[in-house]
């Protein structure tokens, strides 16, 4: 279980500024969550910048450097809790990235050979490290050559939870044009302690310059919170904080609802 928060703001400013009220509350989930940090945004120049390293976001004056030192309109932001038998190594740390865009996930699922062999159908694909959030990224990407970013993602996910044990598949993603996050999550199996379906709620805040998206794990009480519905997608434009929910094609409803 990892901790994900995205933001979109009308004009660029220093990241922390822009998560005045959130980026403390986050960090300190560390606590847990404290197998890796990394964040993802869009400088000055237009280039998408990502940090990242394993450890506690806690302790880490290069954390505390980055989220400084960030000046963006639109980022997205992880805390890792690592999977089992999932190394505690860069290579593992999210974000990903290809090209122009960014990664992040919370959940897991398994076995990962399903994903690989579905990927590879759309050519060969080498990856860094040995995670099924990276397979993940991979089968979006592959989605991406076809479909636009949200239909991508909930294609993703759906055919994921429909060959594996997926626990969530919850994510952000960030590209030029947009912020995505997707909530997909094993609401309908039964409650055990990894799966708190509290855990999985993705949330998210429209203000008139900013909209926020975050995983739960502090006070984000309703009327300023509204919850993301399981297997939706939203959509956050850069070009004008315009927001949309999207839901998969029928087709591809292969899971009870």
């Amino acid at each position: 279980m990892c901790r994900l928060l995205g933001v979109v703001a009308a004009e660029p400013a220093g990241l922390v500024d822009l998560l005045e009220a959130e980026i403390h509350p986050f960090t300190s989930l560390a606590a847990v969550h404290c197998d890796g940090w990394g964040l993802s945004y869009w400088d000055d120049h237009d280039d998408l910048v990502t940090t990242k390293a394993p450890g506690t976001a806690l302790s880490s004056q290069r954390y505390r450097q980055a989220i400084d030192g960030a000046g963006t309109d639109a980022a997205i932001l992880h805390l890792r809790k690592a999977s089992p038998n999932m190394a505690n190594v860069v290579a593992n740390t999210h974000p990903f990235g290809a090209g122009k865009v960014a990664f992040a996930h919370n959940g897991y699922f398994c076995p990962l050979g399903p994903v690989e062999r579905l990927v590879e159908e759309s050519g060969p694909r080498a990856y860094g490290g040995d995670t099924d959030s990276e397979r993940y990224f991979a089968l979006v990407l592959a989605e991406m050559r076809i479909h636009p970013p949200a239909e991508a993602l909930h294609r993703a996910a759906t055919q994921i939870a429909a060959m594996t044990d997926a626990v969530a598949l919850n994510a952000l993603m960030l590209t030029q044009d947009a912020l995505h996050a997707i909530a997909f999550s094993d609401s309908y199996g039964v409650p055990t302690p990894d799966r708190d379906a509290a855990a999985w709620v993705l949330k998210y805040r429209v203000e008139d310059e900013k909209v926020i998206v975050a995983s739960s794990g502090w006070d984000q009480n309703a009327p300023h919170w509204q919850t993301l519905a399981d297997r939706s997608v939203l959509t956050v434009s850069r070009r004008d904080l315009r927001v949309s929910t999207h839901r998969s094609p029928a087709q591809l409803d292969l899971l009870p609802a």
